[in-house]
């Protein structure tokens, strides 16, 4: 089974609206999409998707399951959304609590092996082969990594980070160090038998823990046989405005394009029957992500566009993520900018960010 849990980190203010996992990215599809289509290539059928808050958007976009094959009779994709009853003080403090909220759909699941996403990252990734190697290593978990030496301290300190000994056992944990001993990132996704998941979220409750990598599996490192999976293709964590920013740019890239859009580990999202994108008479596209139902008459440059967007001629966009059914008037000049939903920019506008300083608009915002 699987049990994905939408982390929150807060990316304002294109998250005030909505959960983390359910931000656009490449245009036409969500975050979520990458790590319920690996596991649904699994031939995982048993899913649940827990909820924090802000979770509207998300359940409008995965609703069913259809997309993924997840819309069955028994079991299929399952929307879990908080459960009062285990808040403390009406808010949840870590994500032991989603977990204690969702003990119910745990225990029904009849399956052996949990595969447990806590994280907002990217990747396409083999899970049924890491679920092998699980068995055969005969760990009690294992945890998915990535090697980064040559990444400044500064980027790593956004990870939990492990340190491995010679058979990969981990030997100790780091949650957002300020200065990591090691290079090796955790991705935060943990492979376990579903009864020890059980075991631990009753302990940690009892206790009144909150954080699953803090409280449980770094208090229990000696007593519990934790090993690591290396992956060594592109992943990213999106915590921050700069990371979401960073890794939509990334997909400009033909080697990430090549490796997460996979052909025999499809990437599957919902789908909107939308007619192609038009393009005038003096469009100029360059390297750049257009999605279904946009008219392009300006300049567009190293850009990412959601569904629906209108660019007016003379306006001119460059290295820059505009979302859903924006509108871009004529002579307008836009860089380093990220739009959300129907943004509306009026004739002769000019917005200049940064690379490392996006300029981050708020949803249905006039300029």
């Amino acid at each position: 089974m699987g049990i994905i849990l939408t982390n929150n980190d807060r990316i304002p203010p294109i998250t005030d609206i909505r959960a983390n996992s359910a931000l656009p990215i490449a245009g036409r599809y969500r975050i979520i999409d990458f790590v319920l289509s690996n596991m649904a290539n699994a031939g995982i059928t048993n899913i649940g998707v827990a909820t924090e808050s802000n979770y509207s958007s998300l359940m409008d976009h995965i609703r069913s399951g259809s997309p993924w094959d997840l819309d069955r009779k028994n079991w299929g994709l399952n929307i879990l959304p908080p459960n009062l009853e285990k808040m403390t003080y009406g808010a949840i403090k870590g994500n032991i609590d989603m977990l204690a909220g969702i003990q119910d759909f745990i225990q029904r699941s009849p399956q052996t092996y949990v595969i447990l996403s806590l994280g907002n990252n990217i990747y396409n990734i083999d899970f049924a082969d890491v679920i092998e190697k699980h068995i055969e290593s005969q760990a009690d978990v294992t945890v998915l990594y990535k090697d980064m030496k040559g990444v400044e301290e500064r980027e790593l300190s956004r990870y939990t980070m492990l340190e491995l000994n010679d058979e990969k056992r981990v030997v100790d944990i780091e949650v957002q160090p300020y200065y990591p001993k090691t290079a090796t990132a955790g991705m935060d996704v943990y492979v376990m038998e579903k009864a020890l998941l059980e075991s631990i979220v009753d302990e940690c409750s009892a206790r009144g823990d909150s954080d699953f990598v803090k409280d449980a599996l770094s208090k229990k490192i000696d007593g519990l046989h934790i090993y690591g999976y290396e992956f060594t293709g592109y992943t990213d964590k999106l915590d921050s405005l700069k990371s979401y920013y960073k890794t939509n740019m990334d997909f400009l890239k033909k080697d990430v394009r090549d490796e997460l859009f996979n052909t025999e580990r499809p990437v599957y999202t919902k789908t909107k029957d939308q007619s192609p994108t038009k393009y005038g008479d003096e469009a100029q596209v360059k390297n750049s992500f257009i999605s279904d139902g946009c008219t392009i008459e300006g300049t567009v440059e190293n850009c990412i566009l959601s569904r629906g967007v209108k660019v007016k001629k003379g306006a001119v966009i460059r290295n820059s993520i505009i979302m859903q059914d924006s509108v871009i008037e004529e002579d307008v000049e836009l860089s380093h900018v990220i739009f959300d939903k129907e943004v509306f920019v009026t004739k002769g506008r000019k917005l200049i960010g940064q690379e490392s300083y996006p300029l981050c608009i708020a949803k249905g915002t006039k300029i």
